[in-house]
């Protein structure tokens, strides 16, 4: 995927990072209904590093044009 363009990166990390808190706010629902939370919360963890590690990539390619 290093051809794609660094808004359309920005874009998708944002997204995951919006999902992440989707996720984080579904786990503690869950947590405080004394249900099994661990598997939102481990997708939200995920979401998080990935939304992060594209806004990283996305600067990085805005910067080598």
């Amino acid at each position: 995927m290093k051809n794609l363009d660094w808004r359309i990166r920005l874009t998708i990390a944002l997204i995951m990072l919006g999902g992440a808190g989707v996720a984080v706010k579904y786990a503690l629902e869950l947590r405080s209904a004394g249900e099994n939370f661990n598997t939102m919360a481990v997708l939200a963890l995920l979401a998080i590093w990935g939304g992060c590690d594209w806004i990283l990539k996305s600067i990085k390619t805005k910067q080598e044009k």
